[in-house]
């Protein structure tokens, strides 16, 4: 009967320690793929948690942010350094929020500073408006001032000129009037005293230049 079993069962203790080797590597696939899986649970509930935190309003109170510590807290994460990586994604968004929340507040502060400016310089800004309107009409008047005296300048000008023109007409007609009376005084007979020529028309004549000066 031994005999029998030995031949229908020809094993080994080889073949014995193929087969539990065999088992040994189906046993650590098995843990493998477990423990990738936990892996890939634990991230995507970091993630889930990380959302939670980034997706609260800035206005939110501590209640919110207690009850999101809760719920990321009470996720069962054995490794450490993912837990001090979830504390310092959350250091890091609490202290964006700090930072958002400055800014903001120095940009309010900004803005009252600057309308408080502008209520202070507006009525000087309106004053010195004024003022330039008023000199823009006193520019115009004197433009228009200066354009007339330039055109009583000219009409001046173009008198002076005429009287001078004048002038010299009525020296050359003097003139020639003495030449001819030379040349009659020179042509008479010499029994005949020539006419000693009037002072009278001399001072007319006189008259005359001193008024066209005068002009």
């Amino acid at each position: 009967m031994e005999n029998a079993l030995s031949s229908s069962n020809p094993s080994t203790p080889s073949d014995h320690n193929s087969i539990n080797d065999e088992k040994e590597m189906n046993n650590k696939e098995e843990e493998g793929k477990k423990q990738v899986k936990n892996e890939s649970e634990e991230d995507e509930d970091e993630s889930q948690c990380k959302q939670e935190i980034t997706q609260l309003p800035n206005n939110d109170d501590s209640k919110n942010n207690s009850n999101a510590n809760a719920t990321c807290s009470s996720e069962k994460i054995t490794d450490p350094k993912r837990v001090k990586r979830i504390l310092a994604n959350r250091q890091s968004a609490q202290r964006s929020r700090v930072r958002k929340l400055q800014y903001i507040s120095e940009l309010e502060r900004s803005v009252t500073s600057l309308q408080a400016e502008v209520s202070v310089l507006s009525p000087r800004v309106a004053f010195l408006d004024h003022q330039r309107l008023l000199l823009n009409v006193d520019n115009s008047a004197l433009k228009q001032r200066i354009a007339a005296l330039a055109q009583d300048k000219i009409f001046k000008d173009a008198h002076q000129e005429a009287l001078k023109r004048e002038i010299e007409r009525l020296r050359q007609v003097y003139h020639q009037q003495n030449i001819k009376k030379m040349d009659n005084a020179a042509g008479s007979p010499p029994s005949q005293s020539p006419p000693s020529p009037s002072p009278k028309p001399r001072c007319e004549t006189h008259t005359e230049k001193e008024q066209l000066i005068n002009v």
